[in-house]
């Protein structure tokens, strides 16, 4: 038999091959500590996402202080991040990040540390040089009186960074889903980041309120549910939208801390609800799918009553949890809805079709991006809002698509209620309409006016011998060779029975 171990034919070798493979055992590790373990240098940080820089350790029920975190680092507790944005779902233990940097310049540098995310309960941040800890932030929304979020930017804080090694942890804690999207920013870039999110913030909220008041514009005018089922729907949208982006508790509730916990649940089933009434009175369920109608609202009141029963438990937890679902599957129930619509072969179902496709797919890609499924970036993050402005653009016409419907039928209703039927001609009541403001005229200004009735002789001979059939023919015929014969300001019409 052969061997392939030089070391079994070789005796000799036999101390050359376990240094070799000492060596690239050696190497390996070598290679894992430069790939997830070296610490970077400040300049070589980009500002996208440090998640492959952080190493991460959640809580075991026991709350550390900064001093016991340290030493359960040192002790290899911190696992590395397995993506560019680690997230640890809805109501995870808190947790403790670990970035290290190394600033390889002569002088203090100046950098901004941001976490985008506006919805944390609390976050502790310590700046240690050495073993000197140099600054200490605390921030979240579980007290009114510490650090609240940027709108738009989230939580950020400014950082000094004396030359070499600096070691930042961060203690992060809330029930809502926790994801750290954690970037180290100069000030050109942060100035950058803000001028984007103004612009498009303004861009986009701007939008929705224009929106919002064409359709309240048209409630008022025409009185009908369905543009103010359409304006709360957008109304909760830009509430929730407010809430997560920061600028809800930032600006609007800045000292209601207890409000802030539970505004996200709450406005979530205030978004799904008005948006399944909305479209349960757009399509008119109630009369062409009733069964569809009454699943609809069998999932509000269960997404009610959970949400409910969660909040008045202080079980903040849950009712986020609730919320989510009920998001995800309101999302689809709105797909579902279009669909069968389409399938009984309604024309305002293709652009609620295409509506919900298009809002399902934004709202529920923020919402796994931000809980669980997809992985985080800021076009996730943002996908929500663009899907309901392409959600919006497509319901204002197919509004409009709706009310031109209702005027074709108005005015349908106006010419049958004006014409007759048969012959085409006006009716008696449409005659004395015309003929009224003519015969006035005439007579205020002392002018001729000649009245000419006409009927058919023998038609009662044509009705019994050819049949009714053939006697509607010959009041067609005759009652467009008058039409022809009329002048642009004659009025012909048909008095009754065969007289015109």
């Amino acid at each position: 038999m052969f061997s392939l171990n030089p070391s079994c034919a070789y005796p000799h070798l036999r101390g050359s091959a376990a240094i070799c493979r000492w060596l690239a055992v050696a190497f390996l590790l070598a290679f894992a500590v430069m790939a997830r373990g070296s610490t970077p240098n400040l300049d070589d940080l980009s500002n996208d996402t440090l998640g492959r820089w952080l190493s991460v350790m959640p809580e075991n029920g026991v709350i550390l202080d900064i001093d016991e975190a340290r030493r359960m680092q040192a002790m290899g507790a911190f696992q590395a991040a397995t993506s560019t944005v680690p997230k640890f779902g809805i109501g995870a233990p808190p947790l403790w990040v670990h970035l290290q940097v190394n600033n390889t310049a002569r002088i203090t540098t100046e950098r901004r540390l941001q976490l985008e995310v506006s919805w944390l309960d609390r976050i502790d941040v310590y700046h240690l040089h050495g073993h000197e800890l140099l600054e200490r932030w605390r921030a979240g929304d579980r007290e009114p009186n510490l650090q609240h979020p940027l709108p738009g930017l989230g939580y950020v804080f400014d950082l000094l960074l004396p030359p070499g090694v600096n070691d930042l942890y961060l203690r992060i804690e809330t029930l809502d889903p926790l994801l750290v999207p954690l970037r180290l920013l100069d000030e050109l870039s942060a100035e950058t980041l803000q001028r984007q999110y103004d612009y498009g913030y303004g861009l986009f909220y701007g939008f929705l309120l224009a929106l919002i008041a064409y359709n309240a514009m048209l409630c008022v005018g025409l009185r009908e549910r369905g543009y103010l089922d359409y304006v709360l729907y957008l109304g909760s949208f830009l509430l929730l939208h407010v809430a997560y982006s920061g600028h809800g508790y930032s600006s609007l509730w800045p000292q209601h801390s207890l409000a802030q916990q539970y505004v996200f649940p709450l406005l979530m089933l205030a978004f799904g609800c008005s948006g399944l009434r909305f479209a349960s009175g757009f399509l008119e369920l109630r009369l062409h799918a009733p069964n569809t109608h009454r699943i609809i609202h069998a999932l509000m009141a269960l997404a009610i009553f959970g949400i409910t029963l969660a909040t008045a438990a202080g079980r903040q937890q849950h009712a986020v949890l609730v919320a989510f679902l009920f998001v995800l599957a309101f999302s689809l129930a709105k797909v579902w809805i279009g669909v069968s619509t389409v399938q009984h072969g309604r024309d305002a179902g293709w652009y609620f079709l295409s509506a919900a496709v298009a809002a399902m797919a934004g709202v529920a890609t923020t919402a796994l991006a931000v809980w669980h499924g997809l992985p985080y970036s800021a076009p996730a993050f943002h996908a929500a809002g663009w899907g309901i402005v392409i959600e919006g653009i497509l319901f204002a016409l197919a509004l409009a698509y709706r009310m031109r419907q209702y005027q074709q039928a108005r005015q349908q209703a106006e010419a049958l209620a004006r014409i007759d039927p048969l012959t085409g001609l006006l009716n008696r009541r449409a005659f004395i309409e015309q003929a009224m403001p003519l015969w006035n005229n005439a007579r205020r200004n002392d002018r001729p006016l000649a009245v000419l009735m006409t009927d058919i002789d023998h038609f009662k001979e044509v009705n019994d011998t050819y049949g009714h059939a053939v006697g509607d023919e010959v009041l067609t015929a005759i009652s467009r060779l008058l039409a022809d014969a009329c002048r642009g300001s004659d009025v012909a019409a048909r008095w009754g029975g065969e007289e015109n």
